[in-house]
């Protein structure tokens, strides 16, 4: 589908130092909460870890002085959200993008974020911003991130593999920031090769997969990734699934797209605690989910006619603008 060369953009992209866990010291507070040494776009901002955060959140005071000082750009805001809550109550939130923020030997690219105007600490990140790496433990005063690589023991050869493979991974990055998606693909079909993808190098690999147009190997490993992490991350559930979709799609499988599709829109909505009617009532707006609403959409208009104008006008009233075009020329009310 179009939208997926901006797939790895609109991700939140996670670079993790090479090795299979990396240690976040927890400094405790006198109020029994605990602070973590961080970066955001390369500037100190002092950051409070809450385990039960299910997205990274600012002051309004904080936003302010990243904004006016350049480290957030226009570009990297997004509009207004209406969140709702875990304890039910929904806040209005400035949604933006964190392009860099770097918690020790950890460095979480594009992470979605809002400020909260009645926040009174600078910054909150929670596991979400490191569950894409695979199991977060809090040890005391440690917070350790596993990236789910089994490490064998060292012998020179099993060494020498090991380093071949940390550098196919660090060249995928490269790469992947570079957009040049065959050649990160290449690395990835060697880690395959080699027994050296972890859970979020198999979600990398899915996406270029998908872009690259290659359905049926990212369906492939789309389906043994869900099969294998579900759960594990919720927001690369939420990438897989519509990539699945967009494999579906472009093999002209409508069934399994539309299936897969539905599972992408219920995850994020999961993520986010909201549903559909929240979105048919204009009380959550998101670009991201707006384009799979709109990829359902069109899915549907070869086997439900209802079911088209329902998610096209849910895409809409997300802002997607193909959508809006759409409505506005066969006369749907969203």
């Amino acid at each position: 589908m179009k939208r997926t060369i901006l797939v790895l953009l609109a991700a939140a992209l996670c670079t993790l130092s090479l090795s299979a866990q990396s240690v976040i010291k927890l400094i405790p507070q006198s109020d029994g909460r605990y602070t973590i040494d961080a970066t955001v776009n390369g500037v100190g901002v002092k950051t409070f870890y809450a385990a039960e955060t299910w997205f990274a959140s600012v002051s309004s005071t904080t936003y302010l002085f990243l904004y006016e000082n350049g480290y957030i750009e226009d570009a990297d805001v997004n509009g207004v959200t209406v969140l709702k809550m875990p304890d039910g109550s929904t806040v209005k939130a400035g949604s933006f993008v964190i392009r860099n923020l770097r918690i020790g030997n950890i460095i979480v690219q594009n992470l979605p974020a809002f400020v909260l105007t009645k926040q009174n600490v600078p910054l909150i990140v929670g596991n979400s911003a490191f569950d894409c790496f695979g199991e977060v433990v809090q040890d005391g005063d440690r917070l350790l991130v596993y990236d789910g690589t089994v490490l064998a023991e060292e012998t020179p050869q099993e060494t020498h593999q090991l380093d071949e493979a940390d550098k196919l991974k660090a060249d995928a990055q490269e790469y992947l920031d570079a957009k040049d998606y065959a050649s990160a693909a290449r690395c990835f079909d060697s880690l395959k090769e080699m027994g050296e993808l972890n859970m979020y190098n198999e979600y990398q690999y899915a996406m270029v997969l998908n872009i690259l147009g290659r359905s049926d190997e990212c369906i492939s490993l789309c389906e043994k990734w869900v099969g294998e992490n579900l759960g594990r991350a919720m927001v690369l559930d939420y990438w897989m699934y519509d990539a699945l979709g967009d494999c579906y799609a472009r093999k002209k499988e409508v069934k399994k797209s539309i299936e897969n599709y539905e599972k992408a829109v219920a995850t994020y909505c999961k993520l986010f605690n909201t549903t559909e009617k929240e979105i048919k009532k204009s009380k959550f707006k998101d670009e991201t989910l707006s384009y799979t609403l709109y990829d359902l959409g069109r899915q549907y208009a070869s086997v439900n006619i209802g079911k088209t104008e329902y998610y096209m006008a849910l895409a809409a009233k997300s802002g997607n603008q193909a959508a809006i075009d759409f409505c506005k020329s066969v006369h749907i009310k969203y």
